[in-house]
């Protein structure tokens, strides 16, 4: 693994769920270590079904540059949820989803079978498809912290290998934390 690998990390942008508007944002960032290279962006549906799609448009577009993909969690725009498995396949770019804490599957479950009473199992896949959720931790500027992710394509190690050298100054890996930054503008 090179000294500054590059990643693309991708967060969604705000939104509110009570109103007119039905899309929101998916940003994309390229970093090159912990170097930000470039911003590249879509709109999703809110609670709809084409984040994947979305996800492995923006990677091919940037794909000559990009070594590693990573998400923050696998869920954007509410329960717009992405298949790690149709990523890593159509792009052949190792993939990880990165969260903060850990899942509540059974909360997870119940949210969508209230909101999507006849198709949660669809979404609720996903989630299963995703695989183990790993705990690892991080030196950061902020001192030691816990992350917990999934991963497809990359082993737990090499994972943790990366992750050292993209996160500095939080325990999410600068491209997704920008990513995330840039989305509380919208």
């Amino acid at each position: 693994m090179k000294d500054n690998p590059i990643t693309i990390g991708f967060d969604d942008a705000t939104f509110k769920l009570k109103t007119s508007v039905k899309t929101t944002q998916l940003i994309g960032v390229v970093c090159q270590g912990t170097r930000m290279v470039r911003v590249v962006r879509d709109d999703i549906k809110i609670d709809g079904d084409d984040a994947t799609e979305k996800i492995i448009k923006l990677i091919r577009d940037n794909e000559k540059h990009v070594q590693y993909v990573l998400t923050h969690t696998i869920t954007f725009g509410g329960f717009n949820l992405v298949n790690l498995t149709d990523i890593y396949n159509e792009t052949g770019k190792p993939i990880i989803a990165i969260t903060e804490r850990k899942v509540d599957f059974d909360s997870v479950e119940s949210a969508l079978k209230i909101k999507f009473p006849h198709t949660y199992k669809n979404k609720l896949r996903y989630i299963v498809e995703a695989g183990n959720l790993y705990e690892t931790e991080v030196n950061t500027a902020g001192g030691i912290s816990k992350i917990f992710f999934h991963n497809k394509g990359i082993s737990v190690k090499e994972v943790e290998s990366l992750l050292k050298k993209i996160c500095i100054d939080s325990k999410l890996p600068e491209s997704v934390r920008i990513a995330h930054l840039i989305g509380k503008i919208f």
